[in-house]
């Protein structure tokens, strides 16, 4: 998953810290978002074709409770959407206050001023559905999926 190993290396150099995750359920109204949109392209993705369907989000606890949406909030969305209350999960926690309030900051900032849950972040259509930059970007996300997924699996025969 070189989402999570980008993310994770990037907070690990930053701030001196080791993440080591647990896989859980985590209550989607309890989610705060740190993106401002999400693309009407990936969510109908997400939604009628299982585009990264079985990946958990990728969510980080604050030092004080509060969990903040690193990478899914697609994925989030449409579970919400389709009335589920869960979604799993790789929890990653920090006794290190800075990586809370960097997430903080970034949601705050995302949300225009406010942090939002994932049910509030709006749903764009900056394509145009159905026209050829719909169909381009589409296969863009598609292609970058395929790739991740052979990425992992070539990590995978690599350990053995």
């Amino acid at each position: 998953m070189p989402r999570e190993r980008a993310w994770v290396r990037y907070i690990e150099a930053k701030y001196g810290v080791t993440l080591t995750p647990h896989r859980r359920a985590l209550d989607i109204e309890d989610l705060t978002a740190t993106q401002s949109e999400i693309e009407q392209i990936k969510y109908d993705l997400v939604r009628h074709e299982a585009f990264r369907a079985g990946e958990p989000i990728l969510a980080y606890k604050g030092r004080f409770g509060g969990y903040y949406l690193v990478d899914g909030h697609t994925r989030a969305r449409v579970h919400w959407d389709m009335g589920e209350r869960s979604i799993e999960a790789l929890l990653y926690t920090s006794a290190d206050a800075e990586v809370c309030a960097e997430l903080g900051r970034i949601a705050v900032e995302a949300g225009g001023g406010r942090a939002r849950r994932v049910a509030e972040v709006p749903v764009v259509d900056r394509v145009g559905k159905g026209t050829a930059a719909w169909d381009r970007r589409r296969q863009e996300l598609l292609e970058e999926w395929m790739g991740e997924a052979r990425q992992g699996e070539k990590e995978a025969e690599e350990r053995g």
